[in-house]
């Protein structure tokens, strides 16, 4: 993590009404004592990071142009998570240490009841919600890795993939473009292909990358890397029975490999769908958890010192992990409140983590109602694959609405 990688996602929540501060205020209070594994700094010791409980409540702030800035990690005056409000907008940012997507939708959903409960509204069903007066189970903070950990072959290694030749934007490098599509249209093209919302949007951005990098191949000749790899995150909770809100995420690395030839859409529409349901089997999830958590059962990494430890992972994620993917595509999928909560909150949008210079574009879904909000992380200097992926989309048949352009 640097103050450019920050590993910082953001989920806001537009409400009806303009947010009241006394409200919020209290509101985080109460929800931060239902979320106590939250409430956490990060230590340091001889061999390992760690964290430590920390009684302070996160910081609450105004919303600035830039979002997902870096948490000073080594400041024990407050947790590794914030809430942010702006006119209607309350929005919580999580460092992935903590939590994954569907960690912190839980914990901003179960905000969003405190405080309309707060400002005088009623809400007779909270179904699906954390309420604060709800036992906390010991589940919430398990370990889920280490947990369903079981022993297995690593999966196989992977070429490196193609990226995007942009040049990367001066500090502060990350811009945000946010559009919006009506989920019933995306999800009628989706089944009349018969796939899920995500194969086909991945299938898009495949598509997008491809005309991309045949234009940038006719440049240059020398392209020694072409396959085009997609990182998309998958929700560990929907796999195995657990309940935790701590980070549990894998994902999946859906490819075309480009050497073989240029592909039309359709069939990248088939090698997608195929590729994504193989992945997302149990079994080759497994292995991907199995070889994440080994590394760390090793003696020699065990009793590796932190300040070497570090060097390593720095080296390896800069030489190996972060040239693994072209591009990234995670779903949070449809989030759904009780019906009286509803009619009060508009919209919800998903920004991912700041891009690592290698991959340089992220993308982020989210469903709520029938809004489908799209979130684009570039900290490039081109907007060239946004036009591309909206473009198709539109041509498709799918209205799509420009909602900012930073």
């Amino acid at each position: 993590m640097s103050d450019e990688l920050t590993s910082v996602f953001r989920i806001t929540a537009s409400l009806k009404e303009p947010v009241r501060y006394s409200a919020i205020r209290e509101a985080v209070a109460i929800t931060a004592k239902r979320f106590p594994y939250f409430s956490v700094s990060l230590g340091s010791g001889i061999f390992w990071h760690f964290l430590e409980f920390n009684d302070q409540l996160p910081r609450i702030q105004v919303e600035e142009k830039i979002p997902c800035t870096a948490f000073a990690a080594k400041r024990k005056s407050e947790p590794l998570y914030r809430v942010i409000i702006k006119g209607k907008r309350i929005s919580v940012e999580f460092i992935h240490i903590l939590t994954d997507g569907g960690g912190a939708m839980e914990y901003l959903k179960s905000l969003l009841y405190t405080y309309l409960t707060l400002t005088g509204k009623h809400i007779s069903t909270p179904e699906e919600i954390i309420l604060p007066s709800m036992p906390m189970s010991e589940e919430e903070y398990e370990d889920g890795y280490n947990k369903f950990f079981q022993k297995l072959p690593a999966p196989s290694k992977l070429v490196k993939a193609w990226h995007l030749p942009y040049k990367l934007n001066k500090r502060p490098k990350l811009r945000v473009l946010l559009a919006e599509v009506s989920v019933n249209e995306i999800l009628e093209l989706s089944r009349k292909h018969k796939m899920s919302v995500t194969e086909y949007f991945v299938s898009v951005y495949h598509f997008s990358l491809q005309k991309i990098f045949l234009s940038e191949k006719e440049k240059s000749k020398k392209r020694k890397r072409k396959v085009l790899r997609i990182e998309v995150p998958v929700n560990m909770r929907k796999i195995f029975p657990s309940r935790t809100m701590r980070n549990f995420s894998l994902f999946v690395l859906p490819e075309i490999d480009v050497r073989l030839g240029t592909y039309t859409f359709e069939e990248i529409l088939r090698s997608v769908h195929n590729q994504l349901q193989i992945s997302a089997d149990v079994k080759q999830l497994s292995r991907f958890l199995s070889s994440n958590v080994s590394s760390e059962k090793l003696f020699i990494i065990r009793v590796m010192p932190l300040f070497i430890k570090k060097m390593v992972i720095a080296s390896v994620y800069k030489g190996l992990a972060s040239k693994r993917w072209t591009g990234l595509v995670t779903n949070l999928g449809l989030v759904t409140l009780p019906g009286e909560m509803e009619n009060m909150v508009d919209s919800f949008e998903l920004i991912p983590p700041p891009p690592n210079p290698k991959v340089k574009v992220g993308c982020a879904l989210v469903s709520y109602k029938n809004k489908l909000r799209i979130c684009f992380s570039n900290i490039t200097e081109s907007r060239e694959l946004e036009r591309h992926i909206l473009r198709h989309l539109a041509d498709a048949g799918i209205h799509v609405k420009i909602l900012n352009n930073d």
